[in-house]
């Protein structure tokens, strides 16, 4: 744990670091984003003729993308080929040296790039409960707010697992990027992050949340609303802690399986 621990502080030190970087993303991710679902979801609602749609309004829908997008790219911590590139270039060499082991390493830095996310979530959060406090939409209750970190930790540490199955494909296979693209995309189309499941049919959510994806975003926006009674919050932390496990094991096959297709030389 203290290994860990050092490794993370380590990471975001050096996140830190490029703090024009922090601002750029943090400044550039949130307006673009709030710009494209404003006119786009200003043209569904004047089209439809109503104030409010599933029981959603505009106000609702602005502070969904408001948080939707972040939670999106806090779950996904590092880039795409935060182990892959470490197979093709032979650079996982070193880390098979350290008094650690490669995924707990990895996992560590990968966290300390979603913490960064997380920070700028926090940020977002702050200002919209202090212009629009009155909208009714978000209401801060620390109970709800210590479920959701809860839940995004839970939900960092799967998606980790997950996109790491991907990323050790490397072992065998000579191009991933593909892989790695596909998984983000799925995860955002069935998880919410494009569009909020509360649009989908009613069929189609109930399959959906057979998944992993609802757990990665649209669980963690519904308790941040605290909008879910408490036997269905326990009910789907369930249900995320057990893909978590599964994806942990999964990980684990495949990284005993792949270490003895590792030649140790970068290509």
């Amino acid at each position: 744990m203290r290994l860990s621990l050092k490794v993370f502080l380590m990471e975001l030190r050096k996140l830190v670091a490029y703090r024009a970087d922090f601002w750029i993303n943090f400044l550039g991710l949130t307006f673009f984003a709030l710009v494209i679902a404003y006119y786009l979801w200003t043209a569904v609602f004047e089209a439809s003729g109503d104030e409010t749609i599933k029981g959603q309004n505009l106000t609702s829908i602005l502070f969904y993308y408001l948080v939707a997008p972040l939670l999106f790219r806090l779950q996904q911590g590092q880039n795409i080929g935060f182990l892959s590139r470490e197979i093709y270039e032979g650079g996982l060499n070193k880390y098979l040296l350290y008094p650690m082991n490669v995924n707990s390493f990895k996992r560590s830095t990968y966290l300390a790039h979603s913490f960064f996310f997380f920070v700028q979530l926090c940020v977002l959060i702050g200002v919209f409960q202090m212009f629009f406090a009155s909208s009714k939409v978000f209401e801060f209750d620390i109970v709800n707010f210590s479920l959701f970190c809860f839940v995004v930790y839970l939900n960092c540490v799967s998606y980790f697992y997950l996109s790491s199955i991907f990323e050790l494909t490397a072992f065998w296979f000579d191009h991933v990027w593909s892989l790695s693209v596909m998984l983000r995309f799925v995860c955002g189309f069935m998880g919410g992050a494009i569009i909020p499941l509360v649009f989908f049919p009613a069929w189609s959510r109930e399959l959906l949340y057979l998944t992993p994806f609802p757990y990665m975003i649209d669980f963690p926006f519904q308790t941040l609303q605290g909008s879910l009674e408490t036997t269905d919050f326990l009910k789907n932390l369930i249900l995320l802690i057990t893909w978590l496990f599964f994806f942990r094991y999964l990980n684990s096959l495949v990284w005993k399986r792949g270490k003895y297709k590792y030649t140790g030389v970068g290509i």
